[in-house]
């Protein structure tokens, strides 16, 4: 700004009015600057509030998974006790009934005896099938285990 000139230097008027101007402007920017910096520091609380709550969200969801996690390995492992326990007792079933059939054997036909014996290894055959596609038993079963329910298909088959 071009101040006019008077005796001694500027005009004194001239340059209060700008250094007024000035003030009042740069007054004017600092309002502006405050209030921005206050919105921004709202946001910014309101922000991390959110964040908190987001932690505490994934925290809570982290346990489910957690939990969801524990108890499908405590059913996976409730079902696999159950089929051994299952398979057990149609062992010692069949095992009872080849005693009871060996201690009767002349009231019992042989051909019934075989049949009753072949029927009963047939229902520990199918229900070792079932058990092992349900409950992919497969993964978990031993080699010779594996061996074992094979040679069973193969010979079924025959």
């Amino acid at each position: 700004m071009n101040f006019s000139q008077a005796r001694k230097g500027y005009d004194k008027a001239q340059v209060q009015e700008y250094i007024k101007q000035q003030q009042d402007k740069y007054e004017s920017t600092i309002l502006g600057l405050r209030d921005r910096i206050e919105g921004l520091t709202r946001e910014n609380k309101d922000l991390s509030t959110k964040v908190g709550e987001l932690k505490k969200e994934q925290d809570n969801i982290n346990i489910a998974l957690t939990q969801a996690i524990e108890k499908a390995r405590n059913i996976e492992y409730s079902s696999k006790v159950k089929f051994a326990l299952e398979g057990e007792r149609i062992k010692i079933f069949s095992s009872k009934w080849q005693s009871y059939c060996k201690a009767n054997i002349n009231t019992i036909d042989r051909s019934q005896r075989d049949g009753v014996v072949s029927r009963l290894k047939e229902y520990e055959e199918e229900l070792t099938e079932l058990m092992s596609k349900e409950l992919n038993i497969s993964d978990y079963v031993n080699e010779a285990d594996q061996d074992f329910f094979s040679e069973s298909r193969r010979l079924k088959r025959k």
